[in-house]
């Protein structure tokens, strides 16, 4: 058996699946005592003594002895990779011991007791975590997600345990008056730095969307669901007409290539979803740094039907308001409103052109109005007396429309 073909060591993971050998030679581990006994009594029949086994792992002879007699002893990961491979067994493989581990941490931390190994983020349930984190988290000395939504709070917890097992109480949950947020084990911490570059601002460091993530459909769902959950706004005003998700990223103005925004864009473009880009606005933070706000919005009816087939968002306020936004299309009153309203208009005026219609109609730009005029030209309700013309720097003068006598 060759040790060095299996274990890679402390390397980014391009997969998504990470094993106790790709972590931090400093972690620990605690083996099923039963194994723990077989694995040391190996190790001690290939040595002469107790000290010479201390010396041959680079340990005191205090710490060789708790390894042989104390039933849950935490062991280092370089320790226990030096061992396999003096004892050099296919009995004992890295593998096999992955099996038997029954907590993984740091000698300081809490740790995760029963942990789900090898770790697999390779999931809609391992992509939520990670668009948790990046979004509304951050890593510093540990790893937070921040949120005001309990029931956030609450999703990204199961999140947590359905990826690195455990249970709650390994999450601590902090609620003070201006902040709620989540603190992790440091395990987590080690295990998340592997495959991304989320730690410090986000919007100035522009870390991309872990390449694994972007290989399954499965996979984008879970990262545009917590998005939206943790960025986005659900809009829904039935009476304006306005029914459209959408949500915003800052980024670093000078940078060359926004790659949050471009790796969430190819990830609409896999799944079929269509999309506008548009920019928010531009600022300047208090250390001097220009910065742009950018958004992606989803609209158009059975472009946002598609989206629920394919998605539940995490926050139940936005899901439930989402559901509502899908049942509630009126594809047959508004063509009658906008009728209703160029007659009216038209009476009013003696003409009609888009900027009144998108008045009238409140829309957001006058493209949707320009759709129902040329619409209703066609229906034989208006005809076009005057087309538009440009005004160059001064703008564009919108066409005249009038009433069929």
């Amino acid at each position: 058996m060759t040790i060095n073909t299996t274990v890679e060591g402390n390397k980014p993971k391009i997969d998504g699946i990470v094993h106790f050998w790709n972590l931090s030679s400093n972690v620990r581990i605690v083996l099923e005592s039963s194994y723990k006994n077989k694995l040391i009594k190996k190790f001690l029949s290939k040595t002469k003594s107790v000290q010479q086994a201390s010396k041959m792992l680079d340990v005191c002879i205090i710490t060789m002895k708790k390894y042989l007699n104390k039933k849950n002893c935490s062991i280092k990961i370089e320790t226990i990779i030096k061992l396999l491979k003096l004892i050099h067994d296919i009995q004992f493989t890295p593998e096999s011991i992955e099996k038997k581990i029954i907590w993984i941490g740091d000698q300081r931390s809490y740790g995760i007791n029963n942990p789900k190994l090898p770790l697999n983020f390779n999931c809609r349930e391992g992509a939520r975590f990670l668009a948790a984190i990046c979004n509304d988290g951050w890593i510093s000395d540990n790893i937070y997600y921040s949120n005001t939504s309990a029931s956030l709070r609450n999703s990204v917890k199961k999140d947590t345990i359905a990826i690195f097992g455990g249970d709650k109480q390994m999450i601590h949950e902090w609620i003070k008056k201006k902040d709620q947020y989540l603190s992790f084990p440091s395990i987590i911490r080690d295990t998340i730095i592997l495959f991304t570059k989320f730690k410090g601002v986000k919007s100035e460091n522009n870390p991309a969307v872990p390449t694994f993530i972007l290989k399954t459909k499965q996979n984008i769902y879970g990262w545009i669901e917590q998005t939206i959950a943790d960025e986005g706004c659900v809009k829904h005003y039935p009476k304006l007409y306005r029914r459209e998700i959408i949500w915003t990223r800052s980024f670093k103005k000078k940078l060359k290539t926004y790659k949050l925004h471009q790796d969430e864009k190819n990830m609409l473009n896999m799944i079929g979803i269509k999309y506008s880009i548009y920019i928010v606005g531009h600022y300047k933070t208090e250390n001097g740094i220009q910065k742009i706000r950018k958004a992606i919005r989803i609209s158009n009816r059975l472009n946002i039907i598609k989206l629920r087939e394919l998605i539940t968002i995490p926050d139940k306020r936005k899901d439930k308001l989402f559901t509502q936004l899908t049942k509630t299309f009126q594809r047959y009153k508004e063509p009658l409103k906008v009728k209703e309203n160029i007659v009216k208009i038209c009476k009013e005026k003696k003409y009609i052109t888009s900027n009144l219609l998108k008045k009238e109609m409140k829309y957001r730009g006058t493209g949707s109005g320009n759709i129902w005029l040329k619409y209703y030209t066609n229906q034989g309700l208006i005809y076009l007396k005057k087309e538009s013309y440009s005004r160059g720097i001064k703008g564009c003068v919108p066409a005249v429309y009038v009433l069929n006598s």
